[in-house]
């Protein structure tokens, strides 16, 4: 496979304010999908970027809260590989920010000479479009991509992905052929260090609601809190209901049904173990509080685990979570427009489960609605926002290894994670269709804070800039296309069994 390396890169350099503008288009319009603000007209900036790459197919798709984009760019390649975006945002308080959120200025920042500011910046907007704007210099040199895209985008990956299982199972047919779920994108941390995560725990994002009306008790709309001697209260109706998921100090799991299910660890690799001891290695003689991202030492008092050895590392990447995210009904506080002195009709709770286990979250789910009946809370409604099952791809995958292979001709260090403790649609299309997924992997990023979020453009340390890293996704493209088929079979390289 001939490639006009250096003409590409040539390319990328000579059009990159082309590109900055292109990054500037997506940030500046506003996709905050909790908020409903914005994600609709995003769609149509994410269709049109499909458009002006060359897509031949592109079609904005209904979501059950908003919508995505399916897009396809037949390059007449054996190979295909499935695109993963997320286009919606964190929602934004403008206090903090330091330039507008939706603005996309271009400033200096921290040690670093430019930078775009503004909500998905980040998180993920800026690395995305990095990852297009290579692909369009490719196109614009060699006429066409060393392999087939099927993209499929959306924008409800900050409510949990409620509708991306439905859209993989509307395209499922098309999916079938592709060789690789292929999510590469930014994780280089301000050492240069760049994390390639090798799968995902399985996540399930579900809302509990109580309710006077399907309670048969309390009142069906809010009233005033001098009549609560004449009823019962909904919010305290969802609290003991909560109170029956766990131990009475708050603490594992009393679901019927799911005690196997929480006390199983998944059996180690003998990669695996490798890849978490040189993870604990470069850990070494510091607290694991500061580790791993609870918020630091001065954050957490303690960890509910054993501090021996890869200890922790196996319960925070392999154990079980049952987590409430999140508690709303009636008066919020101050600033919410909402009131005291009242009983709500109303209370609900937005729970999440991570797991890695063998049981479908559709299983768990049935297993937790099961539980509430039995426990005479039939009353409680559960709506579902995310249920994915674990996912996780070989060290020894032709991708990886040319993810890896990558990284080293640019002389840029790995941590390589077995799995990861995240969860949501970037397992969908592998375990639907059986392919590995692959996800980060690439040198660039920025700062994914909760103000001020920005994607480094000219760096001023270890981290990558903008042209730095499309590049690089060139590179990363070509070597994955030299490494498989189109049945993902290796073709021109015999892989190591481990690089650690």
């Amino acid at each position: 496979m001939l490639v006009k390396r250096s003409d590409i890169f040539q390319h990328i350099d000579d059009h990159l304010d082309e590109h900055i503008a292109h990054i500037q288009r997506w940030v500046r319009q506003p996709s905050v999908s909790w908020d409903n603000l914005g994600v609709r007209e995003c769609a149509e900036v994410v269709a049109a970027s499909y458009r002006d790459l060359g897509c031949q197919e592109v079609e904005i798709i209904e979501g059950r809260f908003h919508p995505g984009v399916w897009a396809y760019y037949d390059a007449g390649s054996p190979i295909t590989i499935h695109s993963y975006c997320m286009f919606d945002t964190r929602t934004v308080q403008p206090d903090g920010w330091s330039h507008d959120p939706w603005g996309a200025a271009l400033v200096p920042m921290g040690p670093h000479p430019k930078v775009l500011v503004g909500r998905g910046a980040m998180g993920a907007k800026g690395p995305y479009v990095a990852f297009l704007n290579a692909l369009k210099s490719i196109i614009a040199v060699e006429g066409t991509l060393p392999v087939n895209i099927m993209f499929l985008a959306e924008g409800e990956e900050i409510m949990g992905s409620p509708t991306y299982r439905a859209f993989v199972e509307r395209y499922r047919d098309r999916l079938q052929h592709v060789s690789a779920s292929y999510c590469a994108t930014s994780t280089q941390g301000a050492n240069g260090t760049v994390n390639v995560g090798l799968g995902l725990k399985g996540m399930i994002v579900l809302q509990l609601t109580a309710s006077g009306a399907a309670w048969g008790h309390g009142p069906t709309r809010t009233i005033h809190s001098s009549a609560a001697s004449l009823v019962d209260s909904p919010p305290f109706r969802l609290a003991r209901a909560l109170a029956t998921l766990t131990d009475p100090d708050g603490r594992g799991c009393a679901i019927a049904g799911m005690e196997e299910l929480w006390s199983y660890r998944k059996p180690l690799s003998a990669g695996e173990r490798r890849l978490l001891e040189s993870l604990a290695d470069r850990a070494a003689g510091k607290d694991w509080r500061a580790v791993l991202p609870v918020g630091g030492v001065d954050n957490v008092a303690e960890l509910n685990t054993s501090l021996d050895g890869i200890d922790p590392l196996v319960t925070f990447l392999y154990g079980p979570t049952l987590n409430v995210a999140g508690l709303w009904s009636g008066f919020l506080g101050p600033g919410t427009t909402t009131i005291p002195f009242i009983v709500p009709g109303t209370a609900s709770a937005m729970l999440d489960l991570r797991l890695v286990v063998e049981a479908s979250p559709d299983e768990v789910v049935g297993l937790i609605r099961a539980h509430l009946d039995a426990h005479g809370f039939s009353d409680i409604a559960i709506e579902t926002y995310a249920a994915f099952s674990h996912a996780q791809t070989e060290l020894s995958d032709p991708g990886v290894q040319a993810m890896l292979d990558t990284l080293a001709a640019w002389n840029v260090a790995a941590d390589v994670w077995p799995i990861q403790a995240g969860g949501g649609p970037w397992t969908a299309v592998p375990n639907a269709v059986g392919v590995p997924c692959l996800r980060g992997g690439v040198i660039g990023g920025g700062n994914g804070g909760v103000t001020d979020e920005y994607l480094v453009i000219e760096s001023g340390n270890q981290i990558a800039g903008l042209a730095d890293a499309e590049k690089f996704h060139v590179d990363l493209l070509y070597n994955y296309a030299r490494s498989v088929d189109a049945t993902g079979a290796i073709t021109n390289a015999v892989i190591a069994e481990s690089r650690v």
